[in-house]
């Protein structure tokens, strides 16, 4: 869908010159080619044109689900809604701490249940809600959860939410 915003900019435009110079008008034209980019992404991204992106460990403008199988360390969903599965990842293949970044967005974040895991969970004008049911609105809170009485975290899991939404469950 990339391309309706490239076309749509390039008619504008076109035509835009064309009656320039039929009509002999007097008007700046940077300043209105400028105007026609702004009004061509916009209708673009109203329209869901081709503004989103997602990879491996991003999800930008869109709405997606990343399965995690590698040894990323950042995953970031921005005005967009996407759900991480870290469920079929085996704790070893995870590393040791991870960062989940959502701004303007909204995030599901799946756990393995077997898993130790400490999340460090700092949200601001969001809503963070932790597997225990709890919920953080503005500030920090640590949570640990240690289903086999290891002492230590298989996975420690940075989670940052601004303007945005994140659910974790086990």
């Amino acid at each position: 869908m990339r391309s309706f915003f490239g076309g749509m900019f390039l008619i504008l435009s076109g035509l835009f010159l064309i009656l320039k110079h039929y009509f002999n008008w007097n008007v700046p034209t940077f300043r209105v080619i400028i105007g026609l980019f702004l009004l061509s992404l916009g209708l673009s991204l109203l329209f869901g044109g081709g503004a989103g992106y997602q990879d491996k460990s991003n999800i930008i403008f869109n709405e997606g689900r990343i399965n995690v199988s590698s040894k990323g360390k950042d995953y970031n969903i921005v005005f967009g809604q996407g759900t991480l599965d870290f469920r079929e990842t085996p704790t070893d293949d995870l590393g040791r701490k991870l960062e989940v970044n959502t701004v303007f967005g909204s995030a599901e974040i799946l756990l393995p249940k077997e898993a130790a895991v400490e999340i460090k969970a700092s949200s601001v004008f969001s809503s963070t809600e932790l597997p225990d049911g709890s919920t953080l609105s503005f500030g920090d809170h640590t949570y640990f959860f240690d289903p086999q009485g290891k002492g230590e975290a298989d996975m420690i899991l940075e989670i940052n939410t601004v303007f945005g939404s994140s659910v974790i469950k086990h």
